[in-house]
């Protein structure tokens, strides 16, 4: 069973990846972060920021991001211009 964040600081560690990430409200992020397909990419990574704190408490935000990139192929999120 999929839940939201239910604290304050989750949703705000879920929001700045959404930020740092460029992350658009579509509907593929489900494939790569193990989430029920009908989630769309604002609420997968909400879900998936929750689930990632509630195993690892202490981690800090750049743990996170490692975290949160190690989901993806390679250069998915390639900000090279």
């Amino acid at each position: 069973m999929y839940s939201y964040p239910n604290s304050n600081a989750e949703k705000k560690i879920a929001l700045m990846i959404i930020n740092d990430f460029f992350i658009q409200k579509a509907h593929e992020l489900w494939l790569f972060l193990n989430i029920d397909r009908c989630f769309n990419d604002y609420e997968a990574t909400l879900i998936w920021v929750k689930d990632y704190l509630e195993e690892h408490p202490e981690g800090e935000y750049s743990d996170i991001q490692k975290a949160f990139l190690s989901c993806f192929p390679e250069n998915f999120f390639n900000f090279d211009y």
